[in-house]
């Protein structure tokens, strides 16, 4: 595994950048760092050793006749397949010290450009062809590994981390389109865009696409997307299918020369990868490092019963089934995220929101690496894939389908499993479907293969939408319609998904793009690989083409894990239906004891002449005065709070 950069000088016969390397010194956990001028071009990698073939590895490679030279940040999965199809003939034991470099060298020999669609894996690459004058650059079929690249007069240049782009472009202007984005979407998605940066034309390469750049032009090629392909609807085939499909994308994650660690919870997404992963490990002799963020205070007086804020005690039952994961409770010394923003800002190098949970992540890979271990697994996107799955979707769906009585067996069941009521329940899943066609419109239509209705319905952005400590002036030449190019829905009154929905969501570019970013970021910092199973391309389309109403098989919502796997994982996990986990429910009460110096910085950054064009500096300033004493009942006040002062730190960290 690596960071890449590059830079090429079209118009000159050597390259005039000697290093790009002294950011990647500065901020990455790496083994060795290799540079080398090629031509008129720089190709640069550092290098982080995760399996036995990475000591063998040789980039910067030189191929093609000496006319081409290519760099890569890799993983590559089913190797062995992929060794099969380029007809590597050689033994067994020299098959296993064939670095992925190499064999995406022999992928481009043999299949030029269209070799990305014979790789599987993490990773992001780049190819300069002197003879052709060109670059082809691109990132995996998820962007789990970003990489940037900018295109100047008579120059690109293209990197993991943006950072080194600024130091070799200093004067690139900010992306004032990207910083509205942040301000005015509501939510916790930091962008809205799937390609864009805070930097103008400082781009990033999207999820399935590879990006080929001469002196004169930039094209973007999209060369995967899942497919979906025909399922039976018979259920015990459908559990077979998903379990070896998800155990094998967790098994490609899983292989290391080192330890395994895992962020584990309660919740479905990374214990079905725990569950998924210990036996494999345990086959090998090892163990499965578990780290699960705890509450440093009590916090049984602020949820009910439903809202679990410590989640030790479901870890605990399923290390009980897998005597291998080795547990690790952290609770950070109840320490807040106030002491980690400048740092986390400089390894996101952009804003971001999702500031409770970044830094507990930080620090528990950091643990992980000093333990020995270089792959952390998660399941940060199984929400959109594994364990999806409301009965109110299925329930709108069997009835576009016209299936009324499958319909009402499905609602009847969900009730009597959740211990609702199902005359009570079913008067309020009648007034949503009916809210649902009034927002819409007629969607049953010819047995719901087709529609007359608008799923598109998405109103533009207005003042209450938006954070009251957001300047509104911003929204006077913003349209979210016009930024909204991967069909973003704000959820309503009406939270549901529409098969239509589903089938976006599923493959949604900027989630990946900002995931992907932040996984690779935190990685490289400290020193390790993450690797998300429930992201993975085999899994993303067979969780397209299984059938939606099946995600709440008979009323039993999330069925791909509560269903299917029910054997594998403890009951306290699968049950209650109606129980939610709260990650980090105790970060306000963190904050009290430094609320003087918080409040002094805020008011001291909001001095800045250039913060009232973004903010709504005189909002922010009455509230400081009137409320500052965190308490849960004013949490999503303290959550804009906070966003807008993090957007105010990014920009002035950055001039």
């Amino acid at each position: 595994m690596s960071a890449i950069w590059g830079c090429i000088e079209f118009d000159k016969e050597k390259c005039s950048v000697n290093t790009m390397a002294s950011e990647y010194q500065r901020k990455c956990k790496l083994d060795s760092i290799t540079e080398i001028q090629f031509e008129n071009a720089l190709m640069g990698m550092g290098q982080q050793i995760i399996n036995d073939e990475d000591v063998y590895e040789k980039m910067p490679y030189i191929v093609d006749d000496g006319k081409t030279s290519i760099v890569a940040d890799c993983i590559i999965d089913d190797r062995e397949l992929l060794m099969d199809e380029l007809q590597v003939e050689v033994g067994e034991d020299e098959r296993k010290t064939i670095p992925n470099g190499r064999l995406i060298c022999l992928a481009y020999e043999k299949w030029h450009y269209d070799f990305v669609k014979h790789i599987k894996g993490i990773f992001s690459i780049a190819i300069y062809s002197s003879d052709e004058k060109k670059l082809f650059i691109c990132t995996d079929r998820t962007s789990s590994r970003c990489l940037y690249y900018y295109k100047g007069e008579k120059s690109c240049v293209f990197s993991t981390l943006i950072s080194p782009i600024k130091k070799l472009y200093p004067n690139i202007p900010q992306n004032e389109m990207y910083l509205k984005d942040f301000l005015l979407i509501p939510g916790l998605m930091p962008n809205i865009s799937s390609n864009e940066t805070p930097w103008e034309n400082v781009f990033m390469i999207e999820a399935g696409c590879s990006v080929t750049i001469t002196e004169n032009s930039v094209s973007v090629n999209r060369y995967w997307e899942p497919v979906k392909y025909d399922l039976p609807y018979d259920i015990d085939i459908l559990k077979e299918k998903f379990l070896d499909v998800y155990g094998r994308a967790v098994e490609r994650a899983t292989r290391t020369n080192a330890g395994v660690a895992i962020a584990l919870s309660g919740g479905f997404d990374s214990a079905s990868v725990a569950a998924l992963a210990a036996p494999k490990l345990a086959r090998q002799g090892k163990n499965l490092i578990s780290y699960t963020y705890v509450p440093h205070y009590d916090m049984s007086k602020y949820y009910d019963s439903r809202q679990l804020t410590d989640e030790s005690e479901d870890v605990k039952e399923i290390a009980k089934m897998y005597p291998n994961i080795e547990t690790n409770f952290v609770d950070n010394d109840g320490k807040s995220f106030w002491v980690y923003i400048d740092e986390m800002l400089d390894i996101m190098e952009i804003p971001f929101k999702a500031f409770v949970n970044l830094p507990q992540l930080l620090e528990i890979y950091r643990a992980a690496n000093d333990k020995g271990c270089k792959i952390f697994l998660n399941g940060q996107t199984g929400n959109t894939s594994v364990s999806y799955g409301s009965i109110d979707d299925a329930v709108y769906e069997l009835c576009r389908k016209k299936m009324y009585f499958s319909a009402f067996k499905y609602f009847n069941n969900f009730c009597k499993i959740s211990g609702l009521s199902r005359k009570e329940s079913f008067l309020i899943e009648l007034k949503r479907i009916i809210g649902i066609q009034k927002a819409y419109g007629n969607l049953w239509g010819n047995g719901g293969k087709q529609h007359t209705g608008s799923l598109s319905k998405q109103p533009e952005l207005t003042r209450e939408a938006i954070s009251p400590f957001v300047n509104p002036e911003l929204l006077e030449d913003y349209s979210f319609a016009d930024r909204n190019k991967s069909e973003t829905v704000l959820r309503g009154n009406f939270a549901i998904d529409l098969q239509e929905q589903r089938e976006k969501k599923i493959f949604f570019l900027p989630a990946f793009s900002y995931i992907g970013a932040m996984e690779t970021k935190l990685g490289l910092y400290t020193g390790i690989v993450i690797r998300d199973s429930t992201r993975d391309s085999d899994v993303l389309e067979f969780c397209l083409s299984y059938p939606f109403e099946y995600y709440s098989y008979e009323g039993i919502p999330r069925y791909l894990i509560r269903g299917f796997m029910q054997e594998l994982l403890p009951r306290c996990i699968l049950y209650p239906v109606i129980k939610t986990g709260i990650q980090s429910a105790d970060w306000i009460l963190r904050l009290r004891n430094i609320k003087d110096e918080i409040k002094k910085e805020i008011l001291q950054e909001l001095k800045n002449e250039s913060v009232g064009n973004y903010l709504n500096v005189n909002e922010i300033s009455d509230n400081l005065e009137k409320k500052f004493d965190f308490s849960f009942e004013d949490e999503e006040y303290y959550m804009q709070l906070f966003i807008v002062y993090l957007f105010v730190r990014y920009r002035l960290l950055q001039n």
